[in-house]
């Protein structure tokens, strides 16, 4: 299997859930999904997206709670300079189709008309989203 689709579905539910458990619950669930459809290469990616989508959907059992930070988080390794605050609360308070378009566009490096093809949107939707989530994202960090 390829390394990058793992990595992609990983980091997908990581950064909904900030819970390990979470994410590897829901993480092979998908990929056994992508893998019996035959679509783990990168050839796929529009496929991987509505996939994502699909299975996020699915998770709406596991209760979404309020986030308390926490320094004992273990597990995956969060990037240089994460403000994890500031994330928790744009999960809180943001709607969920904009947390999704900022997670598929800036952290997941998905394009546009990939992220579209997977969602089933219009390029300017997905453009709309992604700027909305970044505008209230950064309505969280500190000045």
């Amino acid at each position: 299997m390829e390394t990058s689709v793992i990595e992609t579905v990983a980091k997908y539910f990581y950064f909904f859930s900030l819970e390990d458990r979470i994410t590897f619950s829901a993480s092979f669930r998908v990929l056994g999904d992508l893998k019996s459809n035959g679509w783990i290469d990168t050839a796929h990616k529009d496929r991987w997206i509505h996939v994502l989508n699909k299975w996020r959907g699915r998770m709406h059992r596991i209760p979404r709670r309020e986030w308390n930070p926490s320094e004992d988080h273990d597990g995956f390794i969060e990037p240089k300079n994460f403000n994890r605050i500031a994330w928790m609360n744009f999960l809180n308070h943001a709607d969920h189709l904009e947390v999704e378009a900022v997670v598929l566009s800036q952290i997941l490096n998905f394009t546009d008309e990939e992220i579209a093809k997977g969602l089933g949107v219009s390029v300017g939707t997905v453009r709309y989203r992604v700027g909305r989530g970044l505008r209230q994202l950064g309505g969280f960090l500190e000045p």
